[in-house]
């Protein structure tokens, strides 16, 4: 009966978890900026979702074969004066302490990522110190609890990355050294997998197919080497599949695995497909990233950081996870176990199956 007990816990935590987005509760705001002269090109890549939700963008068509990304399109160019106004107030440029000016006829487009992108231009003094910061999706804006701006830049001759947050809404070119930003992109890295309650789920019900510490480890290796292989294509833009298309099936990814668990007792062609979903949970990580132009030592150190972070979630839960199902699986009897699996599985598959309707824009 105690397995049942905890069994019944996890089953209610998640039943309550399901309609909740994955990737709602923070976000990551990619900012490209380049200076030739007094002018400064800004590009900002958001995430459609919210940007939609910041400026009640009504994605409405009577056409309902149109493609979901000329859908976003149009409702996006619908509110483009709105759009590029925001970010030129909340993306502030500076030389010095004088204050660069912001041109609010910018151009907004979807992206083949399906990020919402706003291009931008920026007047600036010639010379002095180029500082950035960055107030887009403040808390107080009520879309999500915590945001971050990976800015990426080529300012003068000096090119590099800086991750800004709420703590550090600013930087200076040229005032940080090689590995300053380490810290926080292990960071980012870290809430990144530990706020996606997607791909947390993955792990989950990962483990609780899995019997053995042998299986564990050959699983987590799998797919860890997977998704970093499509992380760092896709940030570095060598691969580029839109958001609408990556995160149903992510969703859907969950849903197969745990049903999975209960159709099919052999575990041998478990390895290639969690290989297979491992690239498809990268392409979702790197929904965080976007480096612009060639790779870098910089860039290098920042996706090694970012990656960290996620390993280390990724190791913990798996630490904490495996041995307490070990325990359940010992301590329950053979009806109890079956039930509780029973009733797990059922679980996490509704999840992820009410978020592949949540996400999918042909059910929505």
């Amino acid at each position: 009966m105690r397995f049942l007990s905890i069994l019944g816990v996890l089953v209610g935590v998640l039943l309550f978890a399901a309609p909740a987005q994955a990737h709602v509760r923070a976000t990551t705001v990619a900012v490209d900026l380049r200076s030739q002269g007094d002018r400064v090109t800004a590009v900002v890549d958001m995430e459609y979702d919210i940007v939609a939700r910041l400026f009640n963008l009504d994605e409405a068509t009577p056409d309902k074969a149109e493609e979901p990304t000329d859908v976003r399109r149009k409702s996006l160019e619908a509110h483009a004066s709105e759009v590029t106004a925001y970010v030129g107030e909340r993306l502030r440029l500076s030389r010095s302490s004088i204050g660069c000016v912001a041109d609010h006829e910018g151009r907004v487009e979807i992206v083949a990522s399906g990020a919402a992108r706003v291009a931008l231009a920026y007047q600036c003094p010639a010379s002095g110190a180029f500082t950035v910061h960055s107030g887009i999706f403040r808390t107080e804006d009520g879309v999500v609890d915590d945001a971050s701006a990976l800015v990426g830049y080529e300012i003068d001759g000096t090119r590099g990355a800086a991750l800004l947050d709420t703590a550090h809404p600013s930087f200076t070119v040229g005032h940080a050294g090689l590995l300053s930003e380490v810290p926080r992109f292990v960071r980012l890295g870290a809430e990144h997998l530990l706020f996606g309650l997607d791909h947390v789920l993955f792990l989950l019900v990962l483990l609780l197919g899995a019997k053995k510490l042998r299986d564990v480890v050959k699983l987590a290796t799998a797919f860890t080497v997977a998704h970093s292989v499509t992380l760092v294509m896709a940030a570095l833009g060598w691969v580029s599949v839109p958001g609408w298309i990556v995160e149903p099936l992510i969703a859907l990814s969950i849903a197969f695995v745990a049903i999975d668990n209960l159709l099919s007792p052999k575990t041998s062609h478990r390895l290639p497909v969690v290989f297979g979903f491992g690239l498809l949970h990268g392409l979702g990580f790197a929904g965080a990233l976007s480096v612009d132009g060639p790779l870098s030592a910089s860039t290098l150190a920042d996706l090694v950081s970012f990656n960290v972070g996620i390993e280390l979630v990724q190791l913990t839960i798996i630490a904490l996870a495996f041995p307490a199902l070990s325990y359940l699986r010992r301590a329950a009897t053979a009806r109890a176990l079956t039930l509780g699996t029973l009733a797990a599985t059922i679980a996490v598959a509704g999840a992820g199956l009410v978020w592949f309707a949540e996400r999918s824009p042909l059910l929505t």
